[in-house]
């Protein structure tokens, strides 16, 4: 299938894709920490850009690759910014996907569906990239999104290249959860956390989007805790109403056969894809946060306990699910059973 072809069928080809991106908003600490150490000569050639899913992280990881084949060489690069005008060629380059030394390694699409994970066919691709040489001498970066979507036989080929780099390669890892990455793959990276974006940065995150696209997310700004990506998929998918009944409902004691089912349901069949894994990306931010509650409440450190035991059982099902197509009102019900019986303990 040719790149056009791809693009016409993968749900991740927006006008809102992050490498059609030129701003980044609330990370300029994280931005500021790539320059300094761009600027010393002693650039490290693997980058793990970790935190929640939606808050720039890809948006930062274009940005990065930008600079670099723009400016191969940090004695001559800005210090105080890493944009690169959108008009520059080595942007549009980016933008059309079409620049020779830049390799993007993510789950593969059939039949409009995004497979379960990254391969080891994938990853060979960039064995294959690093092993050529970069147009007048720069760098050659692959930016694998996500990282942790990675199965065991690609993380292993990624990891040769990791061990034993070519000289001016670059490997920019983004990363959801960093527990689910290879230990020795972390080792080998410097781990640049970035964090949620407070509610006025969100929003104007949001305001920054083309075509006046982000402003139907600003209403979902506080149930995103600080992830403009998580917004607009809230505006986008109608996972927010439901996930507010579901949180509702357990706060208050009251998540019963019933609402079980309807939400349930209402996450079930063809067409729920975004709206299911939305769902869950809020239901894992909920009992984080509940879990972390309980925890501070000494009448309630069992429950605490409790709830972030079930935390990653909960995950690598929900995972499981999308990964064998299982039935996921099966799932979510289970779920809901474990949040109950963990809320009682």
């Amino acid at each position: 299938m040719s790149a056009k072809d791809d693009e016409q069928t993968d749900p991740r080809e927006t006008v809102l894709h992050p490498r059609h991106t030129n701003n980044l908003i609330g990370h300029d600490a994280a931005e500021q920490h790539l320059l300094d150490a761009y600027q010393s000569g002693r650039f490290h050639h693997g980058w793990l850009i970790t935190g929640p899913q939606g808050i720039g992280k890809a948006t930062l990881a274009y940005r990065l690759a930008r600079y670099l084949l723009r400016y191969p060489d940090h004695e001559t690069a800005p210090a105080d910014t890493l944009s690169v005008p959108a008009e520059d060629i080595v942007a549009a380059q980016v933008s059309a996907r079409s620049h020779p030394d830049l390799l993007v390694l993510q789950r593969d699409v059939d039949k409009g569906k995004l497979k379960a994970g990254i391969t080891v066919d994938a990853s060979r691709r960039a064995a294959d990239f690093f092993s050529k040489t970069a147009g007048a001498g720069g760098w050659r970066i692959a930016i694998v999104d996500v990282a942790d979507e990675m199965n065991a036989a690609a993380a292993n080929s990624i990891l040769k290249t990791l061990e034993e780099p070519p000289e001016k390669s670059l490997f920019i890892l983004l990363c959801h959860e960093r527990g689910r990455l290879l230990p020795t793959i972390r080792s080998r990276c410097i781990e640049l956390p970035l964090h949620p974006l407070s509610p006025e940065d969100t929003v104007s995150a949001l305001e920054l989007l083309p075509d006046g696209l982000g402003k139907q997310a600003i209403p979902h700004v506080g149930i995103a805790n600080g992830r403009p990506g998580l917004a607009m998929a809230l505006a986008e998918t109608g996972a927010g109403a439901i996930f507010d009944r579901f949180a509702k409902a357990a706060e208050a004691g009251r998540l019963d056969m019933k609402t079980r089912m309807t939400i349930a349901n209402s996450l079930h069949g063809r067409g729920t894809d975004d709206r299911f894994n939305v769902f869950c990306a809020l239901l894992d931010g909920w009992i984080t946060a509940a879990a972390a509650t309980a925890a501070r409440a000494s009448a309630a450190m069992g429950q605490g306990r409790a709830l972030a035991d079930i935390h990653q059982t909960i995950g690598h099902s929900i995972r499981e699910t999308n990964a064998l197509n299982l039935d996921r009102r099966l799932t979510l019900l289970q779920a809901f059973d474990l949040i109950e019986q963990a809320r009682k303990a």
